[in-house]
C-alpha cells in the first residue's frame, strides 16, 4: 500500500485542523506539513502543541515549502489564498485539491488552465452523500419539467460562513439548470427582498440561513399544483467533507494532469 504525502493550506483553519488530524490518522497517508497566512500569530509553532504528532514540524507561512515535499495539497481557504495556491501548484507540479467556495469565474478559469500541468479538482463539496444528492437533482429535474414543478434551493450553515448562498446550493441549481437544457444564471433568483414580481416560470430560488455552529443543510423542493417532493442532505459534522477530500488527494496523487471531480473519484472507489 502507497503512502500519500498529504499537505494541508490553511492548516488552522476550521476545516484545516480536521483535514490535519485526519490525514495523520489515514494509513494511507503521510502529513508532511502545513501552512497559514503570512500574518498568522501562530506561524513557527511546532504541531506538536496542537495535534498529537510525533514531529518537530512547525506551521509555516511560506506555501511553496510545504508543495514541494507534498504528493497533492489540500486547500480550503479564501479564494485569494486559492489563486496563489493555484499558482505554486503549477510551479511545484504539484496535485492541488480545492474546497474553498465563493471562486469567481476568473479563478475558475485559472483552474482550467492549471489542470493542463497538473492534477487538479476542484468541488463545492467534497462529501460523497452531497454528491449522490447531485446525482438525483439532476435526474428529477429532467422528469419534473418547469411548466409543471417549480424548484427552489434551501440551505442551512453555521454564523461563521461568509458566502451566500452555499457554493453547494448553487451547484445543486446549476445541476437542475443543466438537466432542463437552460442557462443557470437566466433562472437563478438569490434575492426576492423588495421585489414586487410574482415568481418567472422556470425560476430557480434560493434560501439562505446561518446560525449556530450547523455543518451543512441543504434541500432542493420540486413543488407542482398537487404534490411536492423534498430531496435532502444533512451533515451532521465536518467529518463527511474532510474523507471525501483526503480520498480525492488519495486519487489525484496517481492520476495524471487534468480537472477532475468527485464524480471521478467515487467511479474509482467502484472499479
Amino acid at each position: 500500500m502507497n503512502n500519500f504525502k498529504i499537505g494541508i493550506a490553511g492548516c488552522l483553519g476550521r476545516m484545516g485542523k480536521e483535514l490535519v488530524s485526519s490525514v495523520l490518522q489515514n494509513k494511507q497517508t503521510i502529513f508532511v506539513g502545513g501552512f497559514e497566512k503570512k500574518n498568522h500569530p501562530q506561524i513557527g509553532e511546532q504541531f506538536v502543541k496542537i495535534f498529537n504528532l510525533d514531529s518537530n514540524l512547525v506551521i509555516k507561512d511560506n506555501g511553496e515549502e510545504i508543495f514541494s515535499v507534498s504528493d497533492c495539497i489540500i486547500d480550503f481557504t479564501t479564494p485569494e489564498s486559492t489563486l496563489n495556491n493555484i499558482d505554486v501548484a503549477i510551479k511545484t507540479k504539484t496535485a492541488l485539491v480545492i474546497g474553498t467556495t465563493g471562486l469567481d469565474e476568473n479563478i475558475l478559469k485559472q483552474i482550467e488552465d492549471a489542470s493542463k500541468i497538473i492534477p487538479i479538482l476542484q468541488s463545492t463539496n467534497m462529501s460523497l452523500g452531497v454528491n449522490t444528492l447531485f446525482n438525483l437533482v439532476e435526474h428529477s429535474a429532467s422528469i419534473l419539467d418547469a411548466l409543471s414543478y417549480d424548484i427552489e434551493i434551501s440551505e442551512t450553515h453555521h454564523k461563521h460562513k461568509v458566502d451566500a448562498p452555499s457554493g453547494t446550493a448553487i451547484t445543486l441549481g446549476e445541476y437542475a439548470a443543466k438537466s432542463r437544457k437552460v442557462d443557470f444564471n437566466s433562472v437563478r433568483n438569490f434575492d426576492r427582498t423588495n421585489k414586487l414580481n410574482p415568481r418567472k416560470e422556470g425560476e430557480i430560488g434560493f434560501a439562505v440561513t446561518r446560525g449556530g455552529e450547523i455543518a451543512g443543510e441543504h434541500t432542493v423542493s420540486f413543488i407542482g399544483k398537487n404534490d411536492r417532493i423534498d430531496l435532502q442532505h444533512k451533515a451532521f459534522n465536518r467529518s463527511i467533507f474532510v474523507e471525501g477530500a483526503i480520498r480525492a488527494s488519495i486519487f489525484l496523487s496517481q492520476s495524471q494532469p487534468g480537472k477532475f471531480t468527485m464524480k471521478d473519484v467515487i467511479n474509482s472507489l467502484t472499479t
